[in-house]
């Protein structure tokens, strides 16, 4: 990967990248940076001009001249340090002889041991305090141990001299083997490399880049006209494939792909008169369908043919292994066995390759740009052979930098950039064969999903593409099978289908340093093993310095890279595919001050290891009780972090079974980390959730099946009362109470907004792009795109907190369509409706696509950019049997769909701007500026008319403030529900919104108490009824599952009356009235409806005047109170058994998160000390209206013109100065004209003879696709000068026709059957042959 932030590929090999906590300069740094003509590291003592760099002598002079003490650090290699003892010498041992195989290998203290030559295989390696071990620069070198035990040194070349040679760690053994250690906690410990206290473990492969992108999109081949030369499966163009009985199928090829011969086989006497006839360098394919090559009754000498021939004529040698039944294909080129390839799946067994998508045997003639290819298995549907432009089958990857050290035979892996992660692909790096430029590689075959390389509007959708290939390779040995008989095992391999206990390398408190670079890590990590994973700090505390760095970890059967316990280690530039469980673990929510830098993860799948790694329905297999534990499981991510206080920077999470990055944190240290707190006192209770985020900067998730960035919930302790008794590691899905304070981590400190999510892109989530809820987070210059659903939402963490986003590009549809879809919709009569989309669609079609969903609050949004929120009516021909119009609404800015928590009054957008025009017109009839694809600047779906929007607590009163006018066009605008409670007649109606602009002010009331109808257990049993006096015929009624509160105009008068339909109704003991958003101009008065014959009754209240017991003032009548402004009086009116209040404030609002001016909300208590508890209604009571004293609003008018319209110039998360290269125009191929034949005659029809015509040969029969233009070609392209086709299906080619000696001429009388492949022609009859001339020149 590329660094943008201070991290850099080295630019000539004699300057190494240092220790970045060295005290001299970085010169890998100083090096790259130069030749890239920009300076950003602050420890380089002279600038570097942009004009030109230094010349590298020169370079590195100065860093000398000014750090002289830094040539110490360019050391000799660790192979090459004097003294060292020989592996391979008897006399370097203390028991006088080489380590025999099986050994428990012992270096002991005092010894340096020089591994030079390649070492049996050993059951253990221990390298005691004060010994070494120094693996030797020799190509090939593999060390096979059950575990290596670092108690002295062990080094795989160094930081300033890597290992070039390939080398390989192999760990083996099983999860029962009596082969162990006894771990820091006396746990047995298998499979592992552990450095313990003092060890040193320097692992440093070759400086390989990391990980790049793509800087142009590629395509599958179904996108390039001009891909195939040759398709078997193209009926219309080459009607063999309908050739699909058992047998052997055999095809020649031209070497320009064009087609020479094809044939089938079940009897293979011919087989050798047909390979020998064939001209050196045709191509020949082979190709075995159903038990075509050993049917049940086959002949043992009839076989024995085919091996000859396949063997000692062709140069396979697979051909003898092949069963009955079994898979066969071969290609090769005659005269050329060297260029035979064959393949064999025996009858039942699961193909690798098709896991790969590796499908075909290749075979490419660079000098004619073909690729001739074979199937390798049955499951290929037909399409048993192709020729492809080598374009096509080797494409050129274009990458957005010049990569480092990717040779040929390198894998490499582009991402996913659809909804899909595991659209990912796994490719080889080949030659380029002269056609690559320093950006570019060629990779060994075509690719079957489109890869995005370019961006839309101010958002990267680019695929990465990282290297998985490494010199060094560290794999866990695993079993073909799984091998377990306890219950525990068993159901891991159901789980996994296989045996899941890798290696793993794990460093501990107190070694002396321990770095590892540049290694491929393969089958690490130990499935359900706890602390087994395949890099791992462990309970180091402060291991400052130490570092993981350019790693390749793939297949893990238990994370990729874990920080347990431990502070300021460095994790940056790694690549973690195809993982179970967590990928990138912060372990017991107490890491602090650590670096994840330019890391790369995807494959995040479930594991079983915590709860939180786990499906549901493992879970409950797993807890098994009373107590269902299935909520608190199954939110597996990329990155899990789960402490604030780390530098999370230029990361990719593309894809996973759940979120890319997730934050979330304990109230406790967890696991060890408990009792070790106590000891450092580093992190204590509840400090994590007052901790600021460091630093989340420029960080990338996609390809989620939920989440890209989620912020939410809690992990328990399972110590604390309040976790309801969820075992540790269980997420809690409740409120986190995140908020920052000065000093951070203080949780009586000040609240402050200082966190940031920045520079952040997402798209093509399926869930949401991002789900923030946190408190006072700055979410600033993002890129979201593509979201499924919804593409940014989120919450408070509590009465006094917020989300802003702002600086950000937000895009509805992108150019990154992804894959075609293919949807059904099933009828209630059973009858099936299917639509083809152009692209993807990663949820329902029917979803309302989003660019921000408010809820709860306050979620500002400011600054920002929308575009490409189109409504889709995506099939009108389903209409009549739907009854609707099949849609997918769109709208920039909505709400979230199915909210049970209503919107604070403080949520308000300002400064928005767009890249289209709203949808309605005051000037379309139709209400629209273009009927087909509406875009939306806001909108609502009406709950039970839209897909999959409910009528909620929340959504009864969404609304939000459009503080600029800059949604509307008029400033200081409420958007609001469109019902009479809510509205009035200066409103104006959006139908296009199902939403009303209101020129008002609102606050919201909220109703607590207890007793009656307000008891606990009446929560979301619809307890009141609130009415607005002006507007009665419009009661609001909800559920209450959250909160009772109202979205209430201000100077307008209220009742709230009681449900009394409900089971167990009665009126409350008390009444908690509250008003939230409420400044110094809002009043809202409101009237609760009491017992008619209540007498006593007691008032408390806070604010805005304190009031204790009974020291409060009556109001004689709704005049005084509506009158009153600092009193706070209350009006009891005993004729309709109302108490009234006024709701009013003293202060404004001083910051926008503020649920009330500076913690102030209106607040007052009414409790009951006497009166029938009996419900009665109040409804229709009469008293006195309220009076606006203020003037009547301006009606908040329609848009006349589109305004609004913007650039995303200068917002989101691009920053196009870093940007190194994009190519806008897709990848393409050449088309080749293949050569035309001017030369060949047209053919005749010779006449009709019996079929003694011994002269012709090469018989072929095909049963569904003969044809005479078939067979006179085959022959002309053999040289023959006549074809003669007979018994409907057979073709045989001849030099002459002699009638005297070899058949009588009858003409048409006897060949009257129909040809197999054209029944409008006719191909002999039995013993008769319908003869042609096949148009070779005399």
């Amino acid at each position: 990967m590329q660094r943008p932030e201070g991290r850099a590929e080295v630019g000539v090999d004699l300057l190494f990248r240092g220790d970045r906590d060295t005290a001299g300069p970085n010169p890998a740094l100083i090096s790259a940076q130069c030749f890239n003509g920009q300076t950003t590291d602050d420890r380089m003592p002279f600038p570097c001009a942009r004009s030109r760099c230094l010349p590298s002598t020169l370079l590195l002079l100065a860093v000398l001249v000014y750090y002289p003490g830094w040539v110490s650090t360019v050391t000799s290699c660790p192979w090459d340090e004097t003294g060292l003892l020989l592996w391979s010498e008897a006399s370097s041992w203390q028991n006088g002889s080489v380590p025999a195989e099986n050994e428990q290998v012992v270096i002991p203290s005092g010894r340096r041991v020089l591994l030079d030559v390649q070492p049996v295989v050993l059951t253990s390696l221990t390298i005691e305090s004060g010994a070494a071990l120094i693996w030797g620069n020799v190509a090939g070198l593999t060390l096979t141990t059950q575990y290596v035990l670092v108690d002295g040194e062990f080094h795989m070349g160094s930081a300033s001299c890597r290992l070039k040679e390939s080398a390989a760690i192999k760990l083996t053994g099983r999860s029962n083997s009596n082969i162990f250690m006894l771990d820091e906690e006396n746990d047995e410990i298998r499979k592992v490399i552990l450095a313990r206290e003092n060890a040193t473990l320097e692992i440093h492969g070759m400086r390989k880049t990391s990980w790049t992108r793509l800087a142009q999109t590629i395509k599958p081949i179904s996108h390039y006209p001009c891909a195939f030369v040759y398709d078997h499966s193209d009926h219309e163009v080459n009607a063999f494939a309908k050739e699909r009985t058992k047998g052997l199928h055999i095809i020649v090829w031209n070497e320009d792909g064009t087609l020479y011969d094809f044939t089938r086989l079940q009897v293979f006497t011919p087989l050798k008169k047909f390979i020998t006839s064939l001209p050196n360098g045709k191509v020949i394919g082979m190709y075995a369908v159903g038990d075509g090559i050993c049917c049940r009754n086959k002949k043992k000498a009839d076989f024995a043919t085919l091996e000859d021939v396949i063997v000692n004529d062709l140069g396979g040698d697979v051909i003898t292994k092949v069963g009955k039944e079994d898979s066969y294909s071969l290609l090769t080129q005659k005269g050329n066995k060297n260029t035979t390839q064959e393949h064999h799946l025996i009858k039942g067994q699961k193909s690798k390759y098709i896991e790969q998508k590796e499908e075909y045997l290749q075979l490419p003639l660079w000098e004619k740009q073909r690729d001739f290819q074979v199937a390798k298995s049955a499951k290929t549907t037909h399409q048993f052979f192709r020729v492809l432009t080598t374009h096509v089958a080797y494409p050129i990857l274009e990458l957005a930098d010049t990569v480092r050290g990717w040779l040929p035979g390198d894998k490499i892996l582009v991402t996913s950039t659809d909804y899909d992660w595991a659209l990912a692909e796994t490719r080889d790096v080949i030659h380029c064969h002269g056609e690559c430029s320093d950006s570019q590689i060629r990779v060994n075959q075509t690719f079957y999903y489109t890869h995005y390389g370019n961006f839309t509007l101010n958002v990267d959708e680019r695929a990465e593409v990282a290297l998985l290939s490494r010199n060094i390779v560290i794999e866990g040995v695993v079993e073909n099978e799984c091998y377990a008989k306890d219950k525990v095992g068993i159901k891991r391999c159901k789980r996994f289908g296989g045996d899941t206990f890798g290696g793993h390398i794990k460093v501990l408190r107190g070694h002396a340093s321990a770095h590892v670079q540049g290694a491929e890590l393969y089958h690490m990590g130990q499935q359900g093993v706890l602390g087994s994973y395949p890099l791992h700090f462990h309970m180091c505390d402060d291991a400052k310095g130490s570092w993981f760095r350019d790693n390749s970890i793939h297949h893990s059967f238990q994370r990729c890279i874990t920080v347990h316990g431990t502070d300021n280690v460095e994790i940056s530039g790694n690549v973690c595919y195809d993982h179970l469980g967590h990928g990138y673990f912060l372990e017991d929510s107490v890491e602090q001050n650590n670096v994840l830098d330019g890391n790369l993860g995807l494959g995040t799948k479930n594991g079983a290891l915590i709860m939180s790694d786990s499906t549901k329905e493992w879970c409950k297999e797993d807890l098994p009780g009373k107590t269902d534990f299935t909520v608190n499981c199954d939110e597996v991510s990329t990155f899990w972090l789960t402490h604030p206080n780390n530098e999370v920077i230029n990361n990719v999470a593309a894809g996973g079974m759940a979120h890319g990055f997730m934050f979330v944190y304990a109230d406790l240290p967890l696991g060890p980390s408990y009792e070790r707190q106590k000891i450092l006192g580093k992190v204590k209770p509840y400090t994590a959730r007052s901790t600021g985020i460091k630093k989340f900067y420029n960080n990338v998730a996609h390809s989620n099946k939920r989440s890209g960035v989620f912020m939410d919930s809690l992990i328990s302790t399972g110590r604390l009362e309040s976790e309801k008794g969820v075992p540790e590691n269980g997420i809690i899905q409740e409120e986190n109470y995140y908020e920052p304070k000065e000093p951070t981590g203080d949780p009586n400190g000040t609240r402050v907004w200082n966190s940031k999510l920045e520079r952040i892109t997402t798209y093509k989530n399926k869930q949401n792009n991002m789900w923030i809820k946190g408190g006072n987070i700055n979410v600033t210059f993002c890129s979201l795109a593509d979201a499924a659903s919804q593409s940014f939402s989120g919450g408070n963490t509590g009465l006094w907190t917020g989300v802003a986003v702002e600086y950000s590009v937000f895009i509805g549809r992108s150019d990154n369509l992804g894959e075609p879809r293919f949807y059904n919709e099933e009828l209630a009569n059973g009858s099936v409706l299917s639509n083809q989309f152009d692209g993807s669609v990663g949820g329902s079609p029917w979803h309302t696509i989003t660019g921000v969903g408010i809820y709860q609050g306050p979620m500002l949004v400011k600054h920002s950019y929308f575009d490409r929120f189109a409504t889709t009516y995506w099939n009108d021909t389903w209409q009549d049997e739907l009854g609707k119009r099949p849609v997918s609404p769109a709208g920039a800015i909505s709400w979230k769909k199915d909210s049970t928590y209503p919107v604070y009054t403080s949520q308000y957008t300002t400064n928005l701007t767009f890249g289209y025009c709203d949808g309605y017109s005051s000037n379309s009839t139709s209400g629209f500026w273009n009927e087909k694809r509406t875009g939306h600047w806001v909108y609502f779906g009406e709950p039970g008319k839209v897909f999959d929007w409910d009528d909620l607590d929340g959504t009864k009163s969404n609304h939000n403030w459009d503080r600029d006018g800059s949604l509307t066009g008029t400033p200081n605008t409420y958007i609001v529900r469109d019902r009479p409670f809510f509205t009035g007649p200066e409103c104006t109606y959006r139908k296009d919104w199902h939403m009303t602009m209101c020129p008002y002010r609102y606050i919201k009331f909220e109703l607590l108490g207890k007793g009656g109808n307000l008891n606990l257990q009446n929560k979301d049993k619809w307890a009141l009824i609130a009415y607005r006096d002006d507007a009665s015929q419009d009661p609001v009624i909800q559920p209450g599952k959250q909160r009772r509160e109202y979205l209430a105009r201000t100077y307008k008068s209220y009742l709230i009356d009681f449900n009394t339909t409900m089971a167990g109704a009665a009126f409350p003991d008390e009444i908690k009235i509250q008003g939230n958003g409420v400044e110094r101009q809002d009043v809202v008065r409101v009237g609760i409806c009491m017992p008619l014959d209540l007498t006593d009754f007691e008032i408390r209240s806070d604010y805005p005047v304190l009031i204790r017991r009974n020291n409060y003032t009556r109001a004689k009548n709704l005049s005084e109170l509506d009158a009153d402004t600092d009193k706070n009086l209350v009006f009891h009116d005993t004729e309709n058994g109302i108490i009234f209040v006024k709701i009013f404030s003293f202060h404004d609002r001083t910051n926008d998160s503020q649920l009330c001016p500076a913690g102030l909300c209106y607040n007052l208590k009414i409790i009951l000390r006497n009166g029938n508890r009996t419900l009665r209604s109040c409804a229709g009571a009469k008293y006195s209206a309220f009076e606006d004293p203020r003037p009547t609003p301006s009606k908040v008018p329609l848009p006349t013109s589109c305004f609004g319209i913007g650039t995303p110039e200068g917002i989101g998360a691009v920053r196009w100065n870093e940007v190194p290269k994009i190519v806008h125009t897709d990848y393409t191929v050449p088309c080749i004209t293949p050569p035309v034949d001017n030369e060949r005659l047209d053919p005749s029809y010779v006449g009709c003879f019996v079929s003694g015509v011994h002269s012709f040969e090469l018989s072929v029969r095909l049963q569904r696709t003969m044809t005479i233009e078939y067979c006179t070609k085959r022959c002309y392209q053999r040289e023959y000068e006549y074809a003669g086709l007979m018994q409907s299906s057979v073709c045989l080619c001849g030099h002459s026709v002699n009638n005297s000696t070899e058949g009588t001429d009858i003409r048409s009388r006897g060949c009257s059957k129909d040809c197999s492949g054209n029944s409008d022609q006719k191909c002999g009859h039995g013993n008769r042959m319908s003869i042609w001339t096949t148009g070779l020149p005399d």
